[in-house]
């Protein structure tokens, strides 16, 4: 008797495995997709009355081992502003249907955090005909999607950091080399101050040598006469080789420090750069004396000034001194004077107006209840409380309402070279240390007005 399967059976038997391990999988996929949640049952009181293999592989070991356990006993730390943290279940119980939708928790040490809903149902009570509320809650773990939240918040911060470098750095660099452009026009006259002084003291040895070697051709009897008069002539050749001198001298020293302050200038932006990209938290904010910072400025447009014929008008404390990130401010006010230059040019070519101006007006008002401090290395008093008020304006061009509006965004420009960092770095300087700035206009053509608030206390 043969007792083999047959061909048929053995198919059927290939077709029940096929469909049992196509059930295991749906199983290992519905259970994959619920490992991570927490299913009970709850009623009225809050009392556990039923759950699922991952609540107890999660909670058991931090709820309380009484029986019923009570819900509440969960270590909700936190419910991101949805509810009071100790009023969580009351908030669920509301309605039939409510969800906290992050919530925190510390288990063992670790952070945890869960997505809460709540679904009312009823349930009968015993063999009475008494029905009470009762509520399915589900727990789903969202510790991974908060973790990943997280480091997406963390790259973005990264990203918007060396974004904000490079915009301060394409700024920097750029003011650097108006700065070297200034410096070369102070080298520039310290060379041409310096090249007819050689020429002078030699003509004058020259004079004097003639005048010594012509005594030998004047007659005995007028020699005496001949020296007093050569004496005569050497003395006012040596007065006014010590008034050129002196004069030089007074040129030079000006021009000297000047030269100096712009290359401190650069060293300083290059080595606030330097910190930039080593990440530093230092705080770089230093009492500046505004009247001197604005002569530095000047000293660096001047070229700009005088090639456009631009009057600069300065109404400007000269003992007016505050606390603030000195190579920001530099910068930023070096760049409102560069714009400002555009505009008044522009105005002219268009016949707008017919003489230029730029003016920077700067005043403290006091806020009620302000210190002062002594500063002895400037010799000046420093009013932290004080507001500073800082106005730069030009009878420029001008500004539409759109412009205004747009001024301070990133790659924003009305030049046709320009870049749109400038304005955009120094207006997140100030707003990001709780400063102000605002720009207004009433047109085209009729000029525009930066407006600058420095507050007290206001430095991060």
């Amino acid at each position: 008797m043969h007792t083999g399967n047959s061909p048929l059976t053995l198919q059927h038997e290939a077709d029940i495995h096929k469909l049992q391990q196509d059930l295991d999988q749906i199983n290992k996929s519905l259970f994959d997709a619920t490992a991570h949640t927490a299913i009970l049952l709850v009623n009225h009181k809050g009392e556990l009355l039923q759950t699922n293999n991952y609540f107890h592989q999660i909670f058991d070991s931090v709820m309380e081992p009484i029986y019923p356990c009570q819900i509440q006993a969960l270590p909700i730390s936190n419910t991101y502003g949805s509810c009071p943290s100790d009023t969580w279940f009351e908030f669920l119980t509301f309605k039939d249907e409510r969800m906290l939708p992050k919530v925190e928790m510390t288990i063992h040490g670790k952070l945890l955090y869960f997505t809460v809903m709540s679904t009312v149902i009823d349930y009968k009570e015993g063999d009475s005909d008494k029905y009470r509320a009762s509520y399915i809650l589900s727990l789903t773990d969202i510790t991974n999607v908060v973790e990943l939240h997280k480091n997406e918040i963390s790259i973005s911060k990264e990203l918007a950091y060396k974004q904000g470098i490079f915009d301060v750095t394409s700024e920097y660099i750029h003011n650097i080399g108006n700065i070297v452009t200034g410096a070369q026009h102070l080298s520039d006259r310290i060379i041409k101050n310096l090249e007819p002084m050689q020429f002078f003291f030699k003509f004058f040895d020259h004079i004097k040598e003639q005048l010594e070697g012509n005594k030998c051709l004047v007659k005995e009897h007028d020699l005496e006469e001949y020296v007093k008069n050569l004496k005569k002539i050497e003395m006012s050749l040596n007065i006014i080789e010590s008034s050129l001198t002196d004069t030089i001298k007074n040129v030079l020293d000006s021009d000297m420090k000047n030269l100096q302050k712009a290359i401190s200038n650069i060293a300083t932006t290059i080595a606030y750069q330097q910190d930039l990209y080593k990440n530093t938290k230092n705080n770089m904010d230093e009492v500046v004396k505004f009247s001197e910072l604005v002569t530095e400025i000047r000293s660096v447009i001047e070229p700009q000034l005088y090639k456009h014929s631009i009057a600069l008008v300065l109404d400007i404390d000269p003992e007016l001194a505050f606390k603030i990130n000195r190579i920001h401010l530099f910068n930023g006010l070096l760049n409102l004077l560069k714009n400002s230059i555009h505009a008044v040019n522009s105005a002219y070519k268009e016949k707008h107006v017919f003489s230029k101006l730029i003016k920077i007006t700067a005043k403290s008002i006091p806020v009620e209840g302000s210190f002062f401090e002594l500063d002895m290395a400037n010799d000046t008093i420093v009013m932290d409380e004080n507001t500073i008020i800082i106005e730069v304006y030009d009878n420029g061009i001008g500004m539409d309402a759109e412009t205004i509006k747009n001024i301070f965004l990133q790659g924003f420009t009305t030049k046709k070279d320009g870049h749109g960092l400038g304005l955009h770095s120094f207006a997140n300087f100030l707003t990001g240390n709780g400063h102000t700035i605002t720009c207004s206009s009433k047109g085209i053509g009729d000029g525009t007005l930066f407006l600058i608030s420095i507050i007290p206390g206001s430095r991060l």
